[in-house]
């Protein structure tokens, strides 16, 4: 536990971006940040990234450089906003359950101008990348993992207030 633990109304549970308390959000930053709780996050998940079978930062790499290759990017800029796109494209559709992660066989997205397809990988000149399940999307796993720690994170540093306690 935090020596200065911040006191959250258990009321905080029931926030949502338009009613969240600012200052509280600010509190519970700093002191993730002092105490060295943000670092333990990152590491974590890039660790849990780097671990899993899917090999999700190589995917992420191969998408990147099949774009530049295709000329559908060329800039850094231009290039991290549709890698960015691309990997919450993919979250959202393999969290709808679009995606089928039953599927045991290898599939492959390909990259050609602009479009994306994912299906089974052909014999052609187009970059291809290929995962587990033909997603960019972070695996669940991982973020399951790294939710567990960051809710570890923020039992050490707050300290929900029940309004039973006197004081």
């Amino acid at each position: 536990m935090s020596q200065t633990p911040v006191k959250v109304p258990a009321s905080a549970a029931a926030y949502t971006p338009a009613t969240q308390d600012q200052d509280l959000r600010s509190q519970i930053n700093a002191l993730l940040i002092r105490e060295g709780h943000i670092n333990k996050i990152q590491e974590h998940f890039l660790h849990s990234l780097n671990a899993h079978p899917s090999n999700w930062p190589s995917a992420v790499q191969s998408h990147a450089l099949a774009l530049l290759r295709s000329g559908d990017v060329t800039t850094f800029p231009a290039l991290v906003r549709r890698v960015l796109e691309d990997v919450r494209h993919d979250t959202v559709a393999a969290s709808d359950g679009t995606n089928n992660n039953n599927n045991n066989t290898s599939t492959t997205t390909t990259t050609t101008n602009g479009s994306k397809t994912n299906g089974a990988s052909t014999n052609t000149n187009t970059a291809t990348a290929t995962t587990t399940d033909g997603s960019l999307a972070v695996p669940q796993a991982v973020v399951d993992a790294v939710l567990k720690v960051a809710r570890e994170c923020l039992d050490t540093v707050c300290e929900v207030d029940d309004g039973s306690t006197a004081g």
